[in-house]
């Protein structure tokens, strides 16, 4: 198929390139398709090309991911019309609704490709699975983002013109029935092989079906049994496996294949063909911080924290998550702080005092802990307070006005690409899936189960490694979760799927996000079937609010 409108993507010439195995379709002879696939190089190439499609869904603009939510919002850069807003801004025309179904359907048709060319052969099984995992990876996406759709299996090779919605309920059975098979007697490993890093394993197969599980809970369709299940499978996800790596050091460039690390986007500077052919996870959330004589990094200076998202570490000021996932002290230069040569000694030159730490006596302390922090301009992280001027100014007016304005995520930032100013040259993959996550998937079925001791013991656990203040069975709320969600991963593209599911979207975005008013979100809890897919399939139905 193409899109659903609908391209044959089988034999397209990829440009893209990625991580280790993750690389280009490499087709020079154009040798026709059957020849070629049935090869095991152009198989494999067909392979890798399903992965390259990881890059296009995730390495961009994360707009579907995270705009419009409690946790982050127009900064001095509007966030695209109508998504961070909702409101009669956003209809059915929006282009970048429809470059994400249409990207995300292309990479289903590869999956589809792989699926075919690979047939029954015994030494392509593996390969195929994969592939059929990626599958059910992007159609339980779709079915977050637009509730029913149509479910395109087969490979296509002409223009498809009448294909009508699958109903939510039978997406996320095609989705469950797929990853079940993949997790239980399939051809993939438990877990991919050090030099297969970030292939399709049981293991991710199986937080993914815990995931759908949790989801379909929710649904009018759903059951109580669902939520049994999400818990039983996040338990074999996790295998057992303490969190054991620091957060401090997660996210590190030289850890990104630590053991808990379920799923990820691969990148890697020696296999691009420029050096800006990579990313942009490090260059949001955060303010814009000026032009590169100033030596930061580029900012896009959208999807800038709210209050909100500083607000949620306020309980436990000691979670290391904060300081892990802002960069509260910013020095002459953004990348002083990864130099332990001047850490501590480049001077501060703005400190972003959180919520909790912004008086005047704590101020102090801080100041007097360094000699290099003596006179650094205080920027404080609250409704009120001031700014780099300053001035007694709003936190809203900070982020939308104001250079160096509000604080910044450090969570994603390459270290290995500190000379190279812009928005796409990050080389740090993008975690898809990780065993925190799966840990708090489990929690929260347990709390739709009414087993909050038990949810208790795994929230615990992730903010044990946190040195969190520890929760009570009294915290145990879906509220709660969010929250914890919120401080384990921010900015890694689940939020909006996180409220959508909880049916929490309305209250959380018109109560958090300055950009949303009260009434914005009605009936837009999922997002618009594109227009230019209608008008190319006359069989799609549109949601409602549109």
């Amino acid at each position: 198929m193409k899109n659903l409108y609908i391209w044959v993507t089988a034999f397209l010439t990829f440009t893209m390139t990625a991580c280790s195995d993750f690389i280009d379709q490499d087709n020079k002879g154009n040798i026709d398709q059957g020849s070629y696939y049935t090869t095991t190089e152009g198989f494999k190439s067909l392979s890798n090309a399903s992965y390259s499609m990881l890059r296009t869904l995730y390495g961009g603009n994360p707009w579907l991911y995270v705009c419009g939510t409690d946790l982050f919002a127009t900064g001095r850069t509007a966030l695209p019309v109508g998504l961070g807003t909702y409101g009669s801004s956003f209809t059915e025309s929006n282009t970048d609704v429809k470059t994400f179904y249409t990207d995300y359907y292309k990479a289903i048709s590869l999956t589809n490709d792989v699926i075919y060319w690979g047939g029954n052969d015994p030494e392509k099984a593996q390969l195929v699975d994969e592939a059929r995992g990626l599958r059910a990876f992007y159609y339980y996406t779709l079915v977050q983002q637009f509730g029913g759709v149509p479910l395109v299996i087969e490979r296509n090779t002409s223009q498809i013109t009448q294909v009508e919605r699958a109903s939510a309920e039978n997406v996320y059975k095609f989705v469950i029935d797929e990853l079940t098979a993949l997790s239980g007697s399939s051809a993939l490993p438990e877990r991919a092989k050090a030099t297969d890093f970030g292939h399709f394993d049981k293991r991710a197969a199986t937080h993914f079906l815990a995931k759908a599980y949790l989801a379909r809970g929710y649904e009018n369709f759903g059951s109580a049994g669902d939520f049994a299940a999400a818990k039983e499978n996040a338990d074999k996800a996790i295998g057992g496996m303490k969190l054991s790596t620091p957060f401090a050091t997660l996210f590190d460039m030289q850890n990104e294949q630590n053991e808990e690390i379920i799923f990820s986007v691969q990148y890697d500077i020696n296999t691009v063909e420029k050096e800006t052919n990579g990313n942009m996870q490090q260059a949001h959330f955060g303010a814009y911080l000026d032009g590169p004589e100033k030596g930061h990094k580029y900012t896009t200076s959208t999807l800038t924290p709210t209050l909100r998202m500083h607000e949620v570490f306020a309980s436990s000021p000691q979670d290391e998550r904060y300081d892990a996932t802002f960069m509260q002290e910013l020095r002459a230069s953004y990348w002083d702080y990864y130099d332990e040569g001047k850490k501590n000694t480049s001077p501060v030159t703005y400190y972003y005092a959180p919520p909790w730490a912004s008086d005047e006596a704590s101020i102090t302390a801080w100041r007097a802990e360094l000699p290099s922090r003596e006179n650094a301009i205080v920027v404080t992280m609250t409704e009120e307070g001031p700014n780099i001027g300053g001035n007694v100014t709003t936190y809203i007016s900070k982020m939308r006005e104001d250079v160096y304005g509000v604080a910044s995520f450090r969570k994603f930032d390459d270290t290995n690409r500190k000379g190279t100013f812009s928005t796409t040259a990050s080389m740090h993959d993008i975690f898809l899936a990780r065993v925190a996550e799966t840990y708090l998937i489990a929690a929260e079925a347990l709390i739709k189960s009414g087993k909050q001791t038990e949810a208790l013991t795994y929230v615990n656990a992730v903010r044990e490694r946190a040195k969190a203040t520890p929760a009570t069975v009294n915290d145990m709320t879906i509220d709660y979760l969010l929250d914890e969600r919120a401080r384990e991963l921010a900015g890694e593209y689940h939020r909006w799927e996180d409220l959508k599911r909880t049916g929490k979207l309305t209250e959380y975005a018109e109560k958090y996000n300055p950009d949303i008013s009260t009434g914005a979100v009605g009936q837009k809890i999922l997002r618009p079937i594109p227009l230019a897919a209608r008008e190319l399939n006359s069989a799609l139905t549109q949601n409602p609010g549109y």
